[in-house]
């Protein structure tokens, strides 16, 4: 694989990853509010009606307190008198907060937590607001406030929520990925970075821990492996208790070869970067796992979604049943049909990063043989993806006859065309078929697909942006854009991809950024991407995400295409939900209760991309 250039490789720094930490009942707390919490002497108190120590993950009854309960309170706010004078063009506070709790920084000023706002003084007459409002503080009733002398962060707590000021940019807290209960009564310093809150259902701890991406990187690796591995496969999984993540089941899905040609990628990177044998010995694993799509379903060139065995006990088969998951002609096995575009995409996707990254000479060979024959039965099908029983597939089209004809299929005939061309790319690669090479040449010359393509992604009306084709359009260019050295069709694929990345440039998203600089070779927000990286959670659980109560956000007068409100700008990765690259950044609500997990493919793929190809190094 040739290493295309990049504008200039950023080296990465250790940076402070926010976990959380959280006890409740479970943890020896009463079910009560916790009003007040202390670091005193080394040691963690909280009031709770009564006092508490923490003693290692365990809350007790503080027999001997060297605290007593009004020793714990926060001290109250000092009196905000009314200035005497205002200098011209000052932002005016709102005078009709109460004054609900102060800290003081290292400077020596006073930040004064409100039922309205933020106000900082030295308490002369000069009173500077923070204000809820877009891009501000993120709400209004500002119910505890700790400033950190060490690292001048500022750790807010209100009556939805908390947030911390870093580096001048606000970061938003609300649910269980963050804190037991939403309503905070009061805040401690930990000394080495990181904040206590007291809450309406339970205390909290949020780290900061001194890092780097890379060891980020093993911490989803062990995630991966701990509950999302199903012999090679990359699966969901549900699990039966929140709290206790070694009792789950697996989810076998319509996209289990997508999530899984995303582990064949970012392990190949892994590999390739590192030559370390475990990244290629999980690539190896869920290559053959993604293989064997297309054996069990015994229909030459038929790629299945999912497979699982007859007496498989711990999986979820996601909609069963007789319509969707066939029995295999490999006894004891099962297929589900129906296979999409997405799940295609993926596949050419990994076999050519595979191919070119790990594989070896028989390796080379068996996914030539599997490409070819996947490859055949499309155009053999007149580029319809057809099932064992003569049925399309729905979502199954890359056909002149619907792309350029139907006036239905509008929305797939950019994406729909650059997919096929890039599939077409591939397979001449791997495979060299001359009935290859004639197909790609004729779709361009005959067919207009190149032209199709450089319409890029989907953006009017706002309602049919499709955050899931975003991820299948960029797994599209890759290949092509590794692949395809002719000037003028190089050309346009680039002005496909500069269209697409225009519109997607806010999300901020590492593998949509670092894909356009290699095609571009322009500079491709390294920095945002990185920063992208740094603000995936580190819990992946599927927790309740609610945003639309901010200020500091602005509600879009567009909806979803499922009708959901939308921000106008996305939302980082830490204050949402949906950590994969077909999720929608601009969502703002989303339910969960915690029984989810997402895997870790998502950052891991972008990271070793981007170390592969030396937008960054560590």
């Amino acid at each position: 694989m040739i290493l295309l250039s990049v504008v200039a490789t950023l080296t990465l720094s250790p940076y402070f990853q926010l976990i959380s930490h959280q006890y409740t009942a479970r943890h020896g707390l009463p079910e009560q509010p916790v009003t007040a919490i202390k670091v005193h002497g080394g040691k963690v108190y909280c009031l709770a009606g009564e006092i508490y120590v923490l003693d290692g993950e365990r809350w007790q009854k503080a027999t001997n307190s060297p605290l007593t309960a009004s020793q714990m309170a926060p001290e109250p706010p000092p009196k905000l008198q009314y200035p005497k004078r205002f200098y011209p063009y000052q932002q005016m506070p709102n005078f009709d907060g109460e004054p609900q709790c102060a800290s003081r920084d290292a400077a020596g000023h006073w930040w004064i937590g409100t039922s309205r706002e933020i106000i900082v003084t030295n308490l002369d007459d000069y009173l500077l607001p923070i204000k809820p409002e877009p891009g501000g503080l993120p709400y209004h009733n500002v119910t505890a406030i700790a400033c950190d002398h060490q690292t001048g962060w500022v750790w807010v707590g209100f009556s939805e929520g908390a947030a911390v000021l870093q580096e001048g940019t606000w970061r938003y807290f609300w649910g269980r990925r963050w804190l037991p209960g939403n309503r905070v009564y009061a805040i401690a310093l930990d000394g080495a970075g990181g904040a206590w809150f007291a809450t309406d259902k339970g205390v909290a701890h949020i780290e900061a821990r001194r890092m780097r991406l890379v060891d980020k990187a093993a911490h989803y690796e062990q995630i991966n492996a701990a509950r999302h591995n199903r012999y090679g496969f990359t699966a969901d999984c549900q699990l039966l208790d929140p709290e206790d993540p070694s009792k789950f089941r697996y989810n076998a899905t319509d996209n289990d070869g997508l999530w899984t040609s995303i582990t064949v990628a970012a392990e190949a990177f892994r590999y390739a970067t590192t030559k370390e044998p475990e990244a290629r010995e999980l690539a190896r694993k869920s290559m053959r796992a993604m293989l064997e799509l297309v054996y069990k379903t015994g229909s030459p060139g038929f790629v299945a979604r999912a497979i699982a065995r007859e007496d498989e006990q711990n999986v979820n088969l996601s909609d069963f049943s007789p319509e969707r998951w066939k029995p295999s002609p490999q006894k004891g096995w099962l297929w589900k049909t129906d296979t999409s575009s997405d799940e295609i995409d993926g596949h050419y996707f990994a076999w050519y990063i595979y191919y070119e990254l790990v594989a070896d000479e028989q390796e080379r060979k068996e996914i030539a043989e599997v490409c070819r024959a996947v490859t055949n039965r499309i155009l053999n099908d007149n580029l319809l993806l057809i099932r064992p029983d003569g049925q399309r597939t729905t979502w199954g089209v890359w056909s002149p006859e619907y792309l350029n004809d139907n006036p239905w299929w509008w929305q797939e005939r950019a994406l729909n065309a650059m997919e096929i061309l890039s599939h077409l790319k591939v397979a001449i690669h791997i495979c060299g078929d001359q009935r290859f090479k004639d197909k790609y040449e004729e779709l361009i010359t005959r067919y207009h697909y190149l032209l199709n393509a450089a319409e890029g992604r989907v953006i009017n009306p706002p309602e049919a942006i499709n955050h899931s084709d975003d991820e299948l359009w960029f797994l599209a260019y890759y290949p092509i854009v590794m692949l395809e050295k002719e000037p003028s069709r190089r050309a346009l694929i680039q002005l496909s991809i500069e269209r697409s990345w225009r519109t997607i440039r806010p999300e901020r998203s590492p593998l949509y950024n670092f894909i356009y600089g290699l095609a571009t070779g322009k500079p491709c927000d390294v920095e945002e991407a990185v920063q992208t990286l740094q603000r995936w959670p580190w819990d992946l659980r599927g927790w309740e995400v609610r945003n639309s109560h901010r200020r500091d956000l602005v509600i879009s007068q567009s909806r979803s295409r499922f009708g959901e409100w939308i921000s106008t700008t996305p939302l980082p990765p830490d204050e949402r939900q949906g950590l994969k690259w077909n999720a929608n950044p601009y969502r703002m609500d989303w339910g969960g209760s915690g029984h989810s997990e997402e895997y870790g493919g998502a950052f891991l793929l972008a990271y070793w991309l981007g170390r592969y190809h030396r937008f960054i190094e560590e």
